[in-house]
């Protein structure tokens, strides 16, 4: 693996999320068959619209929704040229573009309480002036301080354990 260039991605979608998506994509071709050719579902006498907008505004909001349930993120650092892309995919159409890498001053593995009552971890990279960006996020704490560690390592940098609120802990790499 070439240290240079590190990809943190989500992965796949779980299989009920595909078929969602593909629901609502197929939905989405119908109704924009029904505005395009005219076709009402239930057709009105006398009323002699083809461009039924109300059709058109729902199509789009079902593709929306299809984008939502089988977009993917991933996020591409290039330290060789200290740079990184934020990109969202859905299937092989991918939207993103590369932005010079800030200079990290250190990484972070953080415990999130959710509205639920159930917590999540996210991994962290925090750059001068207190600014940061999440780069990871699951509800397995394991996984989440693995990537983090890895991070830290390929960032050469610190790494901050902060799944203990106010108690936290410099993490020897």
């Amino acid at each position: 693996m070439d240290r240079r260039k590190i990809i943190i991605s989500e992965g796949v979608r779980p299989m009920w999320q595909t078929l969602v998506a593909s629901a609502f994509y197929t939905l989405t071709l119908i109704l924009l068959v029904m505005f395009f050719f005219g076709y009402e579902i239930f057709p009105e006498v006398g009323l002699n619209n083809r461009w039924n907008f109300r059709v058109f505004y729902i199509a789009i909001a079902c593709a929306a929704q299809g984008i939502l349930f089988s977009s993917v993120k991933s996020i591409y650092f290039d330290l060789e040229h200290q740079k990184y892309k934020e990109e969202y995919r859905v299937g092989p159409l991918g939207v993103g573009r590369w932005k010079a890498l800030p200079a990290i001053e250190y990484v972070s593995v953080f415990r999130q309480l959710k509205a639920n009552g159930s917590y999540t971890y996210e991994v962290n990279l925090w750059m001068k002036g207190n600014r940061n960006f999440t780069i990871y996020e699951t509800g397995d704490l394991a996984t989440t301080f693995a990537l983090g560690e890895r991070t830290a390592k390929a960032l050469k940098v610190d790494l901050l354990d902060a799944t203990v609120p106010n108690d936290f802990k410099w993490v020897d790499l």
